[in-house]
């Protein structure tokens, strides 16, 4: 072995082992490095959900958004300002109202709106001047629910048609009448009726293309009206005009159903489905005979429920009528009751919603 091939290495000094650290050292080490890590990631966090909040609060609105927002905004204030006068002219009326304006507001509000709903704060208004703040609030819910998305449509309607109940009733306490106008709530202009048609052939019928649940909603609302109409015929023949319902007769209440069902069969076409008229007979429970006037009081209690449903499936003329008859239905069960519920039409409980405690 020649030298060039034998590269000479000088021995480093050994030095001697390091001395292993304590469990103490061990754990305390780890958690620093635990700790340096979850702070690096909250920071990393925080970024993100800046990024996300301004990316949020930067989207453009839509306008049922808008919509919603400005009724719950309204719906504080009002109930402020009902809490006020109740207590400077004591009336469980205004009370009442009060806490259905809440539940209103409860109802529009969603949880990070909750803290804004805590703490509404009252306007400077005369009190002749509350009635026709509620009337114009109902008119803005009612008009914004002929254009919102379904959803939206639903529950400004219906919110919409209790503040105009509560607006007849403050009037009645507070002295005066509301200025009121014409119904006739501006409907979503969809595309033409023959345009949103398509024709199944395994079937051979011709059904709405995008909307067809308002078919079903619209077809439920005849049944209710011509069911209704039928209902009160044979009232009619057992007790004549023995019988009141919503002060009036039963000869009264079928023509006014038979009316709203022959304005509903005229909006078929427009969804797709022939004319019809109403079914030769429909059947009656037992309980109807048992109880006449509870079950007619009980079956026109359930009518609004029917158009909201139907203003929440539907949209153009469809959607207007079926708020007109939301309005009209309710107006006759709860003009004279002891209450108005927060949401007519809507089966909702607004004290049960996650952000209503607190």
């Amino acid at each position: 072995m020649t030298s060039s091939s034998v590269v000479n290495k000088r021995l480093s000094s050994q030095k001697p082992p390091a001395a292993r650290p304590s469990r103490a050292a061990s754990a305390a080490g780890a958690f620093r490095r635990t700790l340096a890590l979850g702070l690096l990631a909250c920071v990393v966090a925080s970024f993100g959900l800046t990024a996300g909040n301004r990316a949020e609060a930067d989207r453009p609105r839509s306008f049922s958004e808008k919509a919603l927002n400005e009724a719950f905004a309204t719906a504080r204030v009002l109930a402020a300002e009902a809490d006020s006068l109740a207590v400077g002219a004591p009336s469980a009326e205004l009370q009442m109202q009060s806490q259905v304006l809440r539940d209103q507001a409860l109802l529009l509000t969603s949880p990070g709106g909750a803290s804004a709903y805590q703490t509404a704060q009252s306007v400077d208004r005369s009190t002749d001047s509350y009635p026709d703040a509620l009337y114009a609030a109902a008119q803005f819910n009612l008009e914004a629910a002929g254009r919102a998305d379904y959803g939206a449509a639903r529950l400004l309607a219906s919110v919409g048609t209790g503040q105009l109940l509560l607006a007849q009733r403050a009037a009645q306490v507070l002295g005066g009448s509301v200025t009121t106008k014409e119904s006739g709530w501006t409907p979503v202009l969809g595309e033409d009726a023959a345009a949103r048609c398509t024709n199944d052939a395994a079937t051979d019928r011709t059904e709405l293309r995008d909307r067809p649940g308002a078919a079903e909603a619209l077809q439920s609302a005849l049944d209710a009206e011509f069911g209704a109409v039928y209902v009160y015929e044979v009232a009619q023949a057992q007790n004549g005009a023995a019988v009141s319902v919503l002060g009036e007769t039963p000869a009264e209440r079928r023509a006014a159903h038979l009316e709203a069902g022959r304005n509903g069969v005229a909006l078929l076409p427009t969804l797709c489905l022939p004319a019809v008229g109403p079914v030769p007979a429909y059947s009656l429970s037992a309980a109807f005979y048992a109880d006449p006037s509870g079950s007619l009081a009980g079956m026109e209690a359930a009518l609004p429920g029917v158009y909201a449903d139907l203003a929440g499936s539907s949209d153009g003329a469809v959607r207007s009528w079926a708020i007109d008859r939301l309005v009209e239905t309710s107006l006759q069960l709860y003009s004279g009751a002891a209450a108005v519920p927060a949401s007519p039409g809507l089966d909702a409980e607004p004290a049960a919603l996650p952000w209503a405690a607190g």
